[in-house]
């Protein structure tokens, strides 16, 4: 593994991963296992009796799809894509089910119903030809990486989804909610102990247990909410977050702040 990546130890007793280079941890400290179940699994298990085919976008060392083997009762299929071919062979030395890492290790050798795709997600996403029951989307952060959260990355993400389709990541920006709710998706927040701690996404709405309120809706018009662009899926970070600042700063859209305060003034 690089010297930009660095091992931690979290709060649940598993390891996570540290990028020094984007001041980013891959995991929450609090516990890479608890992450993946709360967020990426648990929101999904209203779908656990039915054959499931499954998209990992930014497997890293794969704590999603290692807890989705050990919690879904009937996995068809599963693409794992990361552009980081050497975290996904670190995973095998990371504390996890033996049976579940064997598992892994023998698709990664031979593929059989997981699927690695060592690239970026831009190009590979436009090469998948089918429709998927969950998507977990778990990569840094978009104000670092917006190359990962471009309205039209998740216009093709969105594409590989039916109706019955779960949609889960841990990201609950205003730029990425925005991108979702324009492709018509209905939006909600996986929530622990009152606070949101990620977002799920799909179209038929009697699958989204906490929806986004009107006013959570309405905030997705302000200037804050104005997505990231990235056209032809080809721009670099730096230069998709310069374009951003640059619509920011000419949007007519009011900001987040005036439009929350004129809800206090309304005692809404």
């Amino acid at each position: 593994m690089n010297n930009k990546i660095k091992i931690f130890k979290t709060q649940d007793g598993s390891l996570g991963l540290y990028d020094v280079e984007l001041n980013e941890v891959y995991h929450s400290k609090y516990g890479a296992k608890t992450e993946a179940f709360e967020k990426f699994i648990e929101p999904c298990l209203i779908l656990n009796n039915k054959p499931l085919k499954i998209l990992d976008i930014c497997y890293g060392i794969g704590y999603n799809t290692k807890t989705a083997l050990l919690h879904f009762k009937n996995i068809e299929l599963i693409d794992c894509v990361e552009i980081d071919k050497e975290l996904a062979i670190k995973s095998f030395e990371f504390d996890f089910s033996k049976d579940i890492n064997k598992i892994i290790k023998k698709n990664l050798e031979k593929p059989d119903f997981i699927n690695f795709y060592f690239d970026d997600i831009r190009k590979v996403i436009k090469t998948l030809d089918k429709k998927y029951d969950i998507i977990f989307h778990d990569g840094f952060a978009s104000y670092k990486q917006p190359q990962l959260w471009s309205e039209d990355l998740i216009k093709q993400i969105v594409l590989k989804m039916h109706d019955n389709s779960i949609y889960c990541t841990y990201n609950h920006s205003k730029p990425v909610l925005a991108a979702l709710h324009q492709n018509n998706l209905f939006l909600g927040k996986i929530k622990k102990d009152s606070r949101t701690i990620a977002t799920i996404a799909s179209f038929n709405k009697d699958l989204i247990k906490n929806p986004l309120c009107e006013i959570e809706l309405s905030c997705l018009k302000t200037k804050s909410a104005i997505t990231y662009k990235d056209k032809d899926l080809n721009l670099s970070n730096e230069e998709i977050i310069k374009n951003r600042k640059k619509e920011i700063e000419n949007s007519k859209r009011e900001t987040l702040s005036h439009f929350i305060k004129n809800l206090k003034n309304k005692n809404i």
